[in-house]
């Protein structure tokens, strides 16, 4: 809870800084190049990186990184999460640039951009005390929108779509005597994460970001960012 705290007056005191270089102008677009430091709460805390480049043609590319904490009865572990994906962007009035109906056409505005990211996503567990170290990839699957102004506020929707990692423990089989130290193995299972975010650009160069996200199987997290653009 006290984190929590932190990280509440920390996003509340950076949206109300201000800055006289901040765009007044509309939206002409939103970027997909930038640069993030995030900090993490679900049950334990967690520290993340992101950056985000521009290619061609609406594609872009993102690598990103988080390291958390895990606790179990005996021991700490730490977490690690990278991720590769290359993604593709673009407004919904550029992919549906006018619509037709008997003779009636219509004019679809950008009023929101549609992204899909596709990559791999990889998690390693380790321990100090057990020499336990997996690392197992998976495709990466993420989907949304994102609307507003790139001058101002910016919201978004998504999805995160993963195979995801957990560890459980070997039990020694009934009537053995087991020497050895504990074993782990990764058990695979499916998620789904549902997430908001909102963010809020302070001028041309930085912002200041809120996400919010939904897990089938860990806790549901909170995510508290800064983020230069470039």
């Amino acid at each position: 809870m006290r984190n929590l705290f932190l990280i509440t007056v920390l996003f509340g005191f950076s949206l109300f800084s201000f800055s006289d270089d901040k765009k007044e102008e509309e939206s002409d677009g939103f970027k997909y190049s930038s640069l993030s430091v995030d900090l993490i709460q679900t049950d334990k805390t967690a520290i993340g990186a992101k950056a985000s480049f521009p290619l061609p043609g609406g594609l872009y590319v993102v690598i990103e990184r988080k390291a958390e904490g895990i606790d179990t009865s005996d021991d700490s572990y730490d977490r690690i999460i990278n991720a590769a994906r290359l993604g593709i962007h673009a407004g919904i009035g550029d992919i549906f640039s006018s619509v037709s109906a008997k003779g009636l056409k219509l004019s679809v505005k950008n009023i929101f951009d549609v992204y899909a990211e596709l990559g791999i996503k990889s998690t390693a567990y380790e321990s100090d005390i057990n020499s336990f170290s997996e690392d197992d990839a998976q495709a990466n699957v993420i989907a949304g929108i994102r609307f507003g102004n790139n001058s101002g506020w910016e919201g978004k929707f998504f999805v995160d779509l993963s195979k995801d990692s957990e560890l459980k423990v070997k039990s020694c089989p009934p009537g053995q005597v087991c020497n050895q130290s504990i074993e782990y193995e990764l058990e695979d299972d499916t998620d789904r994460k549902f997430g908001i975010g909102v963010l809020y650009n302070i001028n041309k160069r930085s912002a200041v970001s809120f996400e919010m996200s939904s897990s089938k199987i860990f806790d549901s997290s909170m995510k508290i960012g800064y983020q230069l653009n470039f």
